[in-house]
């Protein structure tokens, strides 16, 4: 039996360089070491699965992986005697306790020891060149090795970040860094591939490097994110601003509807009262005399009675008598056409009424829409001075006066107006120009399309409106009427014509609508001008 000072030394000469336990089925390889036959056949599998060959986790000799491990008898008869020592006993009943107490502490997920098999123990340090963690026992085992001493540890890590820590291409450490392309690289990469004859330097440098403009760089980064969180806070203050005031309009515009119905509905209802108050009265008038027809009526029938048993009277001096009696009765004249003077009705709605009625409508609904919508663009034509275009009689030929891009129909002797046309066209959005009248006797403001023309023609102190040759409306002039605006609606296909002549007085007063034409959609639409006499200004 072994003594119980002699069991530390024994133990050491019977424990396995893997699991740094007691063998269990000690077996040897050809070096003449000893290892756990489960311990060094997992180091064989996982040096085969990585490198492809297998040495001797002990002394570094190659050895076959192929060769089957020989179990050493006489290792396995000593172990199992010094196993059956009671020093070895008790010791194995403290270390047991004092393990489970360890445990208790520890934390629910560590990165253990690849070399522990049995009882694995957390690991301390990675080997990035084996690709392997391992804890403080197995660590001194490895930095004992002089083969081992270049090897790279660094803190505890599990396979993804052992896998990024090589390179994908060649499969080595990625040991350098390559200032052209920003990358981590290998050496294979430095000699062999696209970054042969980059800048390439240490990673130990460009660490170093890196870390002293480390505070500089988040010093940026810092301010950008200060500056992005302001300019969110102020897209987020303009979001509110935004819902605030699409609120706001929205309220008062339901409130503008809202009023507007009731007194719609006001008005309606007064109106409808007053017509079925008038229908009553005409109605009753009508029945009265249907009463009254109808008594006359009755009295005729009692006379025809009378009439028809007298003839068959004999007597003379009855008859006569009966019969002047019935011819003395007053009979009032029946007209050919029965009719009541009837009153007349409050609201006379004939289509005259009703089309100037709609007028009035449409342009109380142009008007509104000219609050809301966004104002068009005031289109010079030319430039931004001011422009006159003109024809003043010389014998029989008109002569033109124009300064800036018009183009003008030829003149012909007696013509009643001569058209200028503007080289400027257009083809969307919405646009008007205004024109002062005050010195032609007779113009016409509009536009000319690829295939129609709409305009605006005052002559012989009349008022019209064409679309082509089909005239929209004749009213007469307004004596107000001394700069007309011209706007253009590409998005809507109308075009409008306006009465702008007060431009200081009333606000309800300087934008009067005059009509709105629904036009084809064919564009390019160019101003077209005429004047008979005298002259036209652009303003």
């Amino acid at each position: 039996m072994a003594e119980p000072g002699a069991a530390p030394g024994l133990e050491e000469e019977l424990t396995c360089p893997i699991c740094l336990g007691i063998y269990r089925s000690p077996v040897s390889l050809g070096c003449g070491h000893n290892f756990c036959k489960g311990c060094i056949e997992e180091v064989r599998s996982r040096c085969h699965y990585l490198q492809g060959c297998f040495s001797c986790p002990v002394c570094c000799s190659q050895a076959d992986p192929t060769t089957e491990l020989q179990p050493n008898v006489l290792l396995r008869c000593i172990m199992q005697k010094f196993l059956d020592t009671p020093a070895h006993q008790k010791e194995k009943h403290e270390v047991q306790c004092e393990e489970k107490g360890e445990s208790s502490g520890q934390q629910d997920e560590v990165l253990l020891c690849d070399f522990c098999l049995q009882e694995p123990q957390p690991a301390v340090k990675t080997c990035l060149n084996c690709e392997a963690s391992l804890c403080q026992a197995h660590l001194s085992k490895h930095s004992a090795k002089s083969c081992r001493k270049d090897h790279v540890l660094v803190e505890p890590c599990n396979a993804q970040f052992l896998a990024e820590r090589r390179c994908p291409k060649h499969g080595k450490l990625l040991e350098f860094y390559c200032k052209t392309d920003s990358v981590c690289v290998c050496v294979l990469c430095c000699v062999n591939s696209s970054h042969k004859n980059h800048e390439i330097t240490a990673l130990e440098v460009a660490f170093g490097k890196a870390q002293s403009l480390l505070p500089e760089t988040l010093e940026t980064v810092k301010n950008h994110e200060a500056a992005l969180n302001q300019s969110i806070a102020n897209l987020l203050k303009q979001e509110e601003e935004v819902k605030s005031n699409e609120s706001l309009r929205r309220n008062r515009l339901e409130t503008l509807f809202e009023e507007m119905c009731r007194q719609l509905d006001n008005n309606s209802g007064e109106v409808l009262k007053a017509l079925s108050h008038n229908e009553e009265q005409q109605l009753s008038q009508i029945q009265t005399q249907i009463q009254k027809h109808k008594e006359e009526k009755d009295e005729a029938s009692r006379d025809i009675q009378e009439l028809e048993a007298l003839r068959d009277q004999k007597d003379p001096l009855l008859f006569i008598k009966a019969f002047a009696v019935i011819q003395a009765r007053k009979r009032k004249p029946v007209p050919k056409k029965a009719a009541v003077k009837l009153p007349k009705p409050p609201i006379i709605l004939d289509e005259i009424t009703t089309d100037a009625t709609l007028r009035l409508f449409r342009q109380f609904l142009s008007d509104m829409q000219s609050l809301f919508k966004a104002p068009p663009v005031h289109e010079h034509l030319t430039s931004s001075q001011r422009q006159r275009i003109g024809f003043v009689p010389s014998g029989n030929v008109a002569v033109a006066h124009t300064f800036g891009t018009f183009s003008f129909a030829t003149p012909k002797p007696h013509s009643d107006m001569q058209v200028a046309q503007s080289d400027q066209s257009f083809s969307e959005g919405c646009h008007f120009w205004e024109v002062d009248t005050s010195n032609a006797s007779s113009w016409r403001l509009g536009i000319a399309g690829p295939s129609f023309q709409c305009y605006l023609n005052f002559s012989n102190n009349c008022l019209s409106v064409f679309l082509s040759l089909t005239s929209i409306i004749a009213k007469g002039f307004p004596t107000a009427l001394k700069v007309v605006r011209v706007e253009l609606d590409c998005r809507r296909n109308t075009l409008s014509f306006y009465n702008v002549s007060v431009k200081d007085g009333d606000p309800e007063e300087s934008l009067r609508l005059i009509e709105t034409v629904s036009i084809p959609s064919s564009y390019p639409a160019h101003p077209i001008f005429g004047v008979s006499y005298g002259y036209l200004n652009l303003l």
